[in-house]
């Protein structure tokens, strides 16, 4: 198989090569040939406007347009009048006309002109006796009882010579342009090439899980660009394998957590307390609560998965977002009532909306979430519904330290954490608003976040009605 450099190499030769045997085809092989057609038209139109101007038939008042011709195009024109035999000769040459000069065969020519008829044209590439070639067209026609012949010659410029020349110019430039074809395709393939080779040792690498290559490519065209969308690849790749392993070591922490008490408690009530029932339901309560977490984690995982490969679809109805927003909000009553936290709800009544229904509830109650685990020290959370004519937003606003502008395009990704584990109680996966994105993605619906460091975050969603 060949490779892109030689067939780069080859194709511009080979073009080359064409335009040099196109040029050699029509400048030295089909130049004279080329050059006689344009004569022969040339001299044909130029005929038919001599027989335009003859009035009447009378051959012997001189006619300046017709000499005129003669002068610009160095034509010797003769016209015969076939029923009296009288010639009248127009040539720059004065008395003598390119008839004489040439030594044509006079006899020939009339013999030649006896044969034609009326309206017929007649013409012929002639050799003369002295050598020289000439053009001749001749025409027989009729006008106002006159019977005449019109008979134009012109010298055929020596093409041979000049053809000469040409070829032997010819020869130099040709070699001269399959030298410079041959550099060009050289420097152009290697341009061409050695990026995309740079590309693919790099590609090789991040197979061997070298994650830290970067192609150093210059140039702006669409080479380069493809070098520094290979290098953002390279750092997502990096990032997301970074973040992933970071996943691991947070859910590994998150399951072993609860794995460790459910093991813990479980040994206890078997070894110890499982005759007090007090102590066994509340060591069993523990059990059932980390249980809970170990689901949600789970649930977590499996549901963001399911969305991004598409497997569950959408189900659009319409149900109420008020009341949604109000039932959502009443299940937080615990953290109101023993951990002090404040939901501010401001919404009108009876507001519908076109959505799954479920979905919705959960991009809220991850947004609830979240706020929950990042909300400042008063612990207060603000749910906001702006309603318009043909959708809602949806905005839920934390108190806390808010979010650095560099981290914000990177918190809807899954296993993203902008905190570090020991920043906040109760942290979750970072799967929370990866949910969050799959699903309003999937309802087409615009989503973001506004934040301000030490101040806090809102976060916002759209719902058509």
């Amino acid at each position: 198989m060949k490779s892109i450099k030689h067939k780069i190499t080859f194709s511009i030769l080979g073009v080359t090569l064409v335009v040099i045997a196109l040029i050699w085809f029509f400048q030295v092989i089909f130049m004279e040939n080329i050059y006689v057609i344009n004569k022969r038209i040339d001299m044909h139109n130029d005929t038919k406007k001599v027989v335009s101007m003859i009035e009447d038939g009378n051959l012997t008042i001189p006619n300046n347009q017709i000499l005129q011709i003669c002068f610009q195009k160095n034509y010797s024109i003769e016209i015969y009048d076939n029923l009296s035999g009288v010639s009248r000769t127009f040539s720059p040459r004065g008395s003598q006309s390119l008839f004489s000069d040439a030594g044509l065969d006079r006899k020939q020519l009339q013999f030649a002109l006896s044969l034609l008829k009326q309206g017929d044209f007649y013409n012929q590439k002639i050799e003369s006796e002295f050598g020289s070639n000439f053009y001749l067209v001749a025409t027989r026609q009729e006008y106002k009882g006159s019977d005449y012949t019109v008979v134009i010659a012109s010298v055929l410029a020596p093409i041979r010579e000049a053809v000469n020349t040409i070829k032997n110019q010819l020869i130099i430039i040709s070699i001269i342009l399959i030298i410079i074809a041959s550099i060009a395709a050289f420097l152009l393939s290697r341009s061409i090439t050695k990026p995309i080779l740079q590309i693919s040792n790099a590609a090789k690498k991040i197979a061997k899980g070298d994650l830290s290559v970067e192609v150093k490519v210059k140039s702006k065209d669409e080479l380069g660009i493809l070098a520094n969308n290979f290098n953002i690849m390279s750092k997502e790749i990096s990032r997301s394998s970074k973040l992933q392993k970071e996943l691991i070591a947070n859910v590994s922490h998150d399951i072993r957590t609860p794995l460790t008490m459910i093991k813990g408690y479980a040994e206890t009530i078997k070894d110890l307390t499982g005759d007090f029932k007090e102590k066994r339901d509340k060591q069993l309560d523990i059990i059932i609560d980390e249980s809970n977490r170990l689901n949600v984690l789970v649930n977590d995982i499996l549901d963001l998965s399911k969305l991004q490969s598409g497997q569950q679809t959408i189900q659009l109805s319409q149900f109420n977002i008020s009341q949604k927003l109000k039932d959502i909000i009443s299940r937080y009553d615990l953290l109101t009532t023993n951990e002090g936290f404040s939901f501010n709800l401001d919404c009108p009544d009876n507001i519908y909306v076109k959505a799954d229904e479920v979905k919705i509830e959960q991009v809220i109650y991850n947004i609830l979430n979240n706020a929950t685990n990042h909300t400042g020290a008063d612990k207060k959370i603000f749910i906001h519904l702006d309603n318009y004519e043909d959708k809602v937003i949806i905005k839920i606003t934390d108190t806390g330290k808010g979010i650095k502008p560099e981290d914000i395009p990177f918190i809807w990704d899954r296993y993203y954490k902008p905190y570090k584990k020991d920043d906040r109680k109760g942290m979750g996966t970072g799967l929370g608003l990866s949910i969050v994105k799959a699903i309003l993605i999937a309802h087409n619906f615009d989503f973001g976040v506004n934040s301000k460091l030490d101040i806090g975050s809102t976060f916002w969603f759209e719902i058509k009605k």
